[in-house]
């Protein structure tokens, strides 16, 4: 089946594409009979998400404006116009055209920015950067802001998620979820509020409980969203309120897959998608919607509508989608056409999947290219404007000095002991200032290599994730079934590692694997791959606050993995139900694994030495490699217990 982590990474962090009763060809027309201030004044006058529905129409036509004579020859309505060309690059997502266009603007000698205008800049230059990934630079910006705000600067309502969207983007829910509730906390003090903009956050507030894993709060504020909306829109602007609240039950949807209630999932991702292909403005988005309702009716084995929903995908790819939505496409498509025994097109779609989605990433990795050697050309910049500083700072310390000896000898002279005890505290105050600012230093420092750190597990984690899909799409050319069972080992045994690698980018603690969301997320993946309808097997896992280095948890989740396999692949043969029982404790300087279940047990003459299987040499192996011991005994089902240090080298 389709694997619903991706599906999630593809689907639920999107952008709402609300509009009102206006039309493309309303506004397009209206667009089109104006001046070119006038179109400045037409742009300016849109609410975001019209200008996100038309995104493709401004991005063609606005740049063409720079020519206009009526916009040369003045600088207020020059800057005016960059602010909007700056904006309509951002969200066609052209991140560096529009850094380039505000930097323009903020080193524009003959303009003075006022406040507002600066602040206005720094959020631009903030929202590019963080879609570039380039986080060290974002929390510069964040300073700059602050700076501005303390000085009583208005910020734009619509940018009020900054910072909660930087913790999710770095996988940091339990920091994003706080900070967006102090934001909501904000907006309702605001009057100048909109009617859509709370209900939004809310349904950013459930998506961030969902993907922290904390499935009962993302419920609750799914449906304080929908509420909201109903309150302050249905009445007002039905149509909006229908765009948001297919939004939310789509999101919701999610949350029912992943608890396997695929029929609820279905209605709701039927309205959902509805809605987009009656609105047809956000083509992404509903295919994405229909890519999930495919997913559910593989699930429940209802092909013919799959098949009806990839038709449905296929009228609207014509209409131009994101690539990553295309990859999506590509998947689902093959996993519907491996079920009806279509081997060799569910392959071909597979592997364009895989060649889209490698294409995909190398142009993410030249535009991060791209992104830094702008960042190094503006740095060239600001190291000439340093250095001058730096020079007028040498040539004031010098004339400083001067007047200190002057003073010294003054003081020497008057014995005006109050002077000379108030220039001590004044030298005593600028060490404490110069103190602050190097920890200020150090701090941006280790948050630039945490982040380092996270990337560096985040690429290991996908390189992994490729290796996988390549074992995969060799699957498909083997006819051999042990083969077949030989590579599907080797790939879980890979994505066992992964798995360590995502835990510790989306941990706090890099140094350290927190072993209880490990092993939920590892038997989960296990789960998925020997799912059976007829059996249902329970598994209980018990390792609260076990943390282990990764040298330890890389051979100990390998030994994990070799064993539940192999309990859900043998241990239960002709039973309906059974269970898994998990328990990882430390006793002093030693940690003990036991792994039991109640099924059927081993042979009595069962001696893994002479039993010549890779899975029991690789968990033997490991547990030497360990310095643990090895034991099994078969008592109402077969108990493995592994004693083990961590070894943190």
């Amino acid at each position: 089946m389709l694997s619903l982590k991706n599906i999630l990474c593809c689907i639920l962090f999107f952008q709402l594409h609300i509009g009102n009763g206006q039309t493309a060809d309303k506004i397009k027309a209206a667009y089109q009979t104006k001046n070119a201030i006038e179109k400045i004044d037409f742009y300016e006058k849109l609410n975001l998400n019209q200008k996100r529905a038309y995104r493709d129409f401004f991005w063609q036509h606005f740049p063409k404006l720079a020519s206009e004579e009526q916009i040369k020859s003045d600088k207020k309505t020059q800057i005016r116009y960059k602010f909007a060309l700056a904006e309509v690059y951002n969200i066609k997502e052209d991140e560096l055209k529009s850094i380039e266009v505000l930097k323009e603007i903020q080193n524009d000698k003959d303009y003075r920015l006022s406040d507002s205008e600066n602040m206005n800049v720094l959020v631009g230059l903030q929202k590019s950067y963080l879609n570039l990934n380039l986080y060290s630079t974002v929390f510069k910006i964040n300073s700059e802001i602050a700076q501005l705000r303390k000085k009583g600067a208005s910020f734009p309502l619509w940018s009020y998620n900054i910072k909660s969207n930087l913790y999710a983007r770095l996988f940091l829910y339990d920091k994003a979820i706080p900070q967006l509730k102090s934001e909501i906390a904000d907006l309702l003090k605001n009057p100048e509020r909109d009617s859509l903009i709370v209900p939004s956050a809310y349904n950013d507030l459930g998506f961030y409980y969902a993907m922290n894993n904390r499935i009962d709060s993302a419920y609750q504020y799914y449906n304080i969203a929908l509420r909201k909306a109903e309150k302050a829109l249905k009445s007002t602007d039905f149509e909006t309120y229908e765009r948001l609240s297919g939004v939310v039950k789509g999101n919701i949807a999610v949350l029912k897959i992943r608890q396997n209630d695929y029929k609820n999932a279905v209605s709701l991702l039927e309205e959902d998608a509805a809605i987009g292909i009656k609105n047809n403005d956000n083509n992404s988005g509903t295919i994405k919607s229909l890519i999930l309702l495919t997913e559910c009716n593989i699930h429940l084995k209802n092909y013919d509508e799959a098949q009806n929903n990839i038709n449905q995908i296929e009228q609207l790819l014509s209409k131009g989608i994101s690539p990553e939505t295309k990859v999506g496409y590509y998947k689902a498509k093959a996993e519907l056409l491996k079920f009806q025994n279509k081997k060799d097109e569910a392959y071909a779609n597979y592997e364009k999947a895989f060649r889209l989605s490698d294409s995909i990433n190398s142009v993410k990795q030249r535009l991060l290219l791209a992104g830094n050697d702008i960042l190094y050309q503006l740095e060239q910049k600001d190291n000439v404007i340093e250095k001058q500083q730096s020079d007028i700072d040498t040539k004031e310390k010098g004339i400083l000095y001067i007047v200190a000896i002057a003073l010294v000898v003054i003081l020497m002279t008057t014995l005006f002991y109050l002077r000379n005890s108030r220039k001590k505290r004044k030298e005593i105050e600028q060490k404490n200032n110069l103190i602050s600012a190097k920890n200020e230093t150090i701090k941006e420092s280790l948050a630039e290599k945490e982040m380092l750190l996270k990337e560096i597990h985040h690429r290991v984690k996908n390189n992994l994730q490729i290796i996988s899909g390549i074992l995969e799409l060799q699957n498909f050319n083997i006819t051999d079934e042990n083969a077949k069972i030989i590579l599907k080992e080797g790939q879980a045994r890979i994505q066992s590692i992964a798995l360590i690698h995502k835990t510790l980018y989306q941990s706090e603690n890099f140094s350290k694997v927190p072993f209880q969301n490990y092993l939920t997320e590892l038997v989960q993946a296990i789960q998925d791959t020997y799912r059976n309808a007829q059996m249902k097997i329970e598994t209980v896992i018990n390792a609260n606050d076990i943390e282990l280095s990764i040298n330890t948890a890389i051979p100990l989740s390998l030994i994990i993995n070799e064993i539940i396999t192999n309990c859900y692949k043998h241990a239960f043969i002709g039973r309906n139900n059974g269970t898994i029982n998990i328990h990882l404790t430390k006793e002093d300087t030693t940690y003990k694994l036991v792994i039991q279940d109640n099924g059927n047990g081993l042979p009595d003459d069962f001696n893994p030495k002479k039993l010549h299987s890779v899975g029991f040499d690789l968990i033997q192996g490991l547990s030497k490699q360990l310095e643990g011991t090895f034991d099994w005994k078969t008592e109402n089902g077969t108990a493995i217990t592994i004693t083990f240090k961590d070894n943190i080298q």
